[in-house]
């Protein structure tokens, strides 16, 4: 089959075919073209873009916040990491600035992050330096870039046929020029060239949208807080909560403030419209508007700063029924699946997207290419943009209720580093093999996983009877979720050692669903926490329905009894409990 909806006449050739033809020079597509030049020496890779350097720093693209799975990916699958360390922030994980019944001044705002930095990295990416750099890279290896290239059709042909792809070089050249391909990617962000074509894009259901805008200068929480509060201070010492992705959140939006290489603040704004709808900050003065009636004190802290840009994103979060073809054609970024920004996943996609392609290319340029293994691959970037838009999208409703959330952030944090950054570090999403073997250990935490979203969401409805709370929460004053982000994120790991990895994983997360459990017992039923407080219970049948614990089976767990002090204790003290017990 042969999709051409050219219907041009004048055409200039150019004379030799490239192996791959990426449609796109932006993050997901520079990174694609430095990963095959490394991966795959042999095989001839272009770029078309309509963009021409040089490009603005900071007020370019957002999609600036990363976590670790895409640090590792440009440190050490793409040999970036003194770049990296050289041009961008080092990042203080993500923090949660949340509103509660007493939150007055800022400085009650019940708070959740990090106190100092983690020892695997993650970076705070500057979006129009990070293109500049990576076009001048991909140049010297030799990769053909051609930018001002309006791409026109993209014709795909079935099996051994080649791809072809016209373009305008530039806007005003009356004639079209024309290359070959054996692979053809589409890495041009939300046009999504090939999914619109193929019919294949789908958007999701939930309405959120998002605004955004870069302001000059240092924006730091660290401001909205007397210097004399010197317990509030004491708890980030060093100024350096300027360096986390800060979120201002309550129910039904967040707010992004990031801090940028180039001396800049990129902040957005991000809802759910059933809370918020887009008119209400869709526009610059609005956007203020809206700040000054959601966010008042971080609305006064920009309140003498331009906005040097504005962006608006309706619908943002898509996904599709298939990325990848044995047709070998591809797509990459946004113009693959794009998951809710929440926890900064969009690079995580990317990565995990452009390492299936680099494989494929790999497997097709020595004739060991299978329809099933690019199937395989398709389905795995497809689902776990679902799994993560899921997880995410359920924390709109729960953003105004901090203790909720914590212990949601508490789950989710272990969630990733236990089941999601070990399928990259590990590369075990590459081997089908591998991949089964490694989560046939670990397959019955997604039954737990989607009983604990239920759990929260019951959490909330139901808000607290009790005198539990927290006004700062360091994740990694809880030991037990420190070395588990040590020991699950270290590449090179045999297969055996993955599969014990999982099987303490599994344990972990059993006992961290049961701790969590007893503390929102003692938040909504207090007069029933003493069934729970020293029983075993089955973390598979978690409710907060107390009418279904028998039916459910929750008092009949089927593995056996562990100590849960690692996770009980500190996590206690971080939610206040002992007040709670003295009160009792």
């Amino acid at each position: 089959m042969s999709l051409d909806l050219s219907g041009a006449s004048a055409r200039a050739n150019f004379d030799k075919p490239v192996d791959v033809l990426i449609c796109g020079g932006g993050f997901a597509g520079l990174t694609l073209a430095i990963q095959i030049r490394r991966e795959v020496p042999g095989a001839t890779v272009a770029i078309l873009d309509k963009l021409e350097r040089p490009f603005p720093e900071a007020a370019f693209k957002i999609g600036e916040s990363t976590v670790e799975l895409a640090a590792h990916y440009m440190r050490d699958i793409l040999g970036l990491a003194d770049y990296m360390d050289d041009r961008h922030l080092r990042k203080l994980g993500l923090r949660f600035f949340f509103k509660d019944d007493d939150s007055k001044d800022f400085a009650d705002r019940p708070e959740v992050g990090l106190s100092k930095f983690a020892t695997v990295p993650s970076y705070q990416i500057d979006r129009g330096r990070f293109e500049n750099d990576l076009r001048a890279m991909v140049e010297d290896m030799g990769v053909q870039l051609i930018e001002g290239a309006r791409i026109e059709t993209i014709e795909i042909n079935e099996r051994d046929q080649p791809h072809k792809v016209t373009f305008f070089r530039d806007a005003d050249g009356p004639d079209l020029q024309e290359m070959e391909c054996r692979w053809v990617v589409d890495a041009a962000g939300r046009m999504r060239m090939i999914q619109r074509q193929l019919g294949l894009g789908k958007r999701r259901e939930a309405d959120h949208h998002a605004v955004w805008f870069r302001v000059e200068g240092r924006v730091d929480m660290d401001d909205l807080v007397p210097r004399e509060n010197t317990e509030w201070h004491d708890r980030v010492p060093g100024e350096i909560r300027y360096f986390s992705t800060n979120h201002l959140v309550d129910t039904g939006y967040w707010v992004w403030i990031i801090p940028l290489s180039s001396g800049y603040t990129s902040v957005g704004i991000v809802a759910d419209k059933a809370y918020h709808p887009l008119e209400t900050f869709r526009t610059r003065e609005k956007s203020r508007e809206w700040l000054e009636q959601n966010e008042p004190d971080f609305a006064k802290l920009i309140a003498d700063k331009e906005f040097v840009d504005f962006g608006v994103m309706r619908a943002y979060s898509h996904t599709s029924d298939k990325v990848f073809s044995a047709d070998r054609w591809a797509c990459t970024g946004d113009a693959g699946v794009f998951a809710d920004p929440m926890y900064a996943p969009g690079a995580d996609l990317i990565a995990f997207a452009n390492c299936c392609i680099s494989h494929l290319v790999a497997k097709d340029m020595t004739g060991e290419l299978t329809d099933a293994d690019v199937e395989e691959k398709s389905r795995f970037v497809i689902s776990f943009g679902e799994l993560l838009t899921r997880s995410i999208q359920i924390n709109y409703h729960l953003l105004g209720h901090p203790n909720v959330m914590a212990a949601k952030l508490f789950w989710d944090i272990l969630a990733g580093w236990s089941f999601v950054q070990p399928l990259f570090f590990g590369q075990t999403f590459l081997d089908g093999q591998k991949h089964k073997t490694v989560r046939a250990v670990s397959r019955n935490f997604f039954y737990m996983s989607l009983q604990m979203n239920n759990f929260f969401g019951d959490w909330a409805a139901k808000g607290g009877k009790g005198d539990i709370g927290y006004k700062w929460i360091d994740y990694f004053a809880v030991d037990e979720v420190r070395r588990m982000r040590d020991r699950n994120l270290k590449a090179g790991k045999s297969v055996d050692e993955l599969v014990e990895d999982q099987k303490l994983n599994m344990k972990l997360v059993e006992e961290m669903a049961i701790v969590l459990f007893r503390i929102a017992v003692r938040d909504c039923h207090p007069e029933l926490y003493h069934k729970v407080a020293d029983t075993w219970i089955n973390a598979w049948a978690i409710s907060l329905d107390p009418s279904t614990w028998e039916e459910r089976g929750l008092f009949k767990p089927t593995t056996e009894p562990r100590d849960l002090s690692h996770f009980e204790e500190p996590l206690y003290q971080l939610f206040n409990l002992s007040v709670v017990e003295e009160a009792a």
